[in-house]
C-alpha cells in the first residue's frame, strides 16, 4: 500500500519575511538620523559665546542745584598757559604755534575754575590734525607722536603738563588713563570731530565718589577711573596739553552732546562746590625769564630747582 502523503509545516516569521529593500531603506535613515543627531551636538558646542552685558551705569541725572552760582566765566588765563599757546578771540578755540621747530613742543592750559566737591563736566572737541612741515637736513628722529592729546584735571600748583606728575590725571587721545606718567589702557582712541566729555564725580554720597570718566560722542569710553589718593580731597581744575592739534573747548552752562545722564557743567557750578581764579590786573606786569645754559651742565635739573622755588 502506498505510504499515506504528509505535507511540511511551515513556520512563519516576519524578520525572515522582511524584504532586503526595506531593511535596507530602515538602516539607512537611522544612519541619517544618528548623522543629524551627532551635528546638532556639534552645533551647540561650536555656538559663538554671547557677549558680556554692558556694565550697569551707576550714575544718575543731576538735581537741580540751589544756591548762588559762580559768576565769573570758565576761563583759560594767560598765566596758566605755555608760552606757545594761541588763543582764538572767539569760539572758544586753542591751538598750539608751530613754526620754527615749535611743532615739537606740547602745549597746556588750565581752566580758572576748579572743583573741590559735587560732579561736574567739562567738553572737548578734537577739530583739527595739523601737519607742520620737519626740518629735511634733521640728522635725528623726529619726537613722537606727532600729534598728542590729553584732557584731565590737576591742581593749582601743578605742572600744566596734565599727567606727568602726581598731582594731575588724565586721557589721552591714545585710549590711556595717565597719572605721574604711568599709563593704562582704559579707552578706545579718538579723532578729529570727536566730542570726549570729562566727568569728575566728587560727590561723597554717589556710587562713583572721587572718579573720573571719559564719554565719547555721549557714550561712555572708560570706566570711573578712581582718583589717586594724592588728588583725594584737593580741588581739581580742568587741564587740556596738546600738541599739533586745534580743540574747542565747552565749560557749558549746555553740553554739546548729551551724556546718558544729565550732569551739570563746569559753568555752571555752585560757589560752594567751587574755587574761582581770578583773572590777573589789565595793568599787570609779569616776568619773562629765557635760561641759557651749556649743554651737559644740569640745565634741567636747575629749571626744576628753579620752578620749584
Amino acid at each position: 500500500r502506498p505510504l499515506p502523503t504528509t505535507r511540511p509545516t511551515i513556520y512563519f516569521s516576519p524578520a525572515m519575511a522582511q524584504p532586503a529593500a526595506k531593511k535596507a531603506k530602515t538602516e539607512e535613515e537611522e544612519a541619517v538620523k544618528t548623522t543629524e543627531e551627532v551635528e546638532e551636538k556639534a552645533e551647540e558646542k561650536t555656538e559663538e559665546p554671547k557677549e558680556p552685558e554692558p556694565p550697569v551705569e551707576h550714575e544718575q541725572d543731576a538735581k537741580p542745584v540751589k544756591g548762588p552760582k559762580i559768576t565769573e566765566p570758565v576761563a583759560f588765563h594767560t598765566p596758566d598757559t605755555t608760552m606757545n599757546v594761541m588763543q582764538g578771540l572767539y569760539g572758544n578755540i586753542l591751538m598750539p604755534l608751530t613754526d620754527g621747530g615749535l611743532q615739537y613742543f606740547v602745549a597746556a592750559a588750565r581752566g580758572s575754575t576748579g572743583v573741590k566737591s559735587g560732579r561736574y563736566a567739562f567738553e572737548v572737541k578734537l577739530i583739527e590734525i595739523m601737519n607742520p612741515a620737519d626740518d629735511p637736513q634733521a640728522r635725528q628722529r623726529m619726537p613722537q607722536p606727532r600729534h598728542s592729546l590729553r584732557v584731565g584735571f590737576s591742581t593749582a600748583s601743578s605742572s600744566l603738563f596734565v599727567g606727568e606728575t602726581e598731582d594731575s590725571v588724565c586721557f589721552d587721545m591714545e585710549g590711556a588713563f595717565i597719572h605721574n606718567k604711568t599709563k593704562s589702557t582704559c579707552s578706545h582712541k579718538f579723532g578729529v570731530d570727536t566730542v570726549v566729555a570729562v566727568v569728575l564725580n566728587l560727590d561723597a554720597t554717589s556710587p562713583n565718589a572721587n572718579t573720573i570718566s571719559l564719554f565719547s560722542n555721549g557714550v561712555r569710553a572708560s570706566q570711573p577711573q578712581p582718583l589717586p589718593d594724592s588728588l583725594k580731597g584737593k580741588t581739581l581744575f580742568p587741564t587740556v596739553a596738546f600738541k599739533n592739534v586745534t580743540v574747542h573747548y565747552n565749560f557749558g552752562p549746555t553740553m554739546i552732546v548729551d551724556l546718558p545722564f544729565s550732569c551739570h557743567t563746569l559753568g555752571s557750578a555752585l560757589a560752594k562746590d567751587a574755587v574761582v581764579n581770578p583773572a590777573p590786573a589789565k595793568d599787570a606786569k609779569h616776568e619773562v625769564v629765557f635760561p641759557v645754559c651749556l649743554p651737559d651742565e644740569g640745565t634741567f635739573d636747575w629749571l626744576d630747582m628753579f620752578l620749584e622755588k
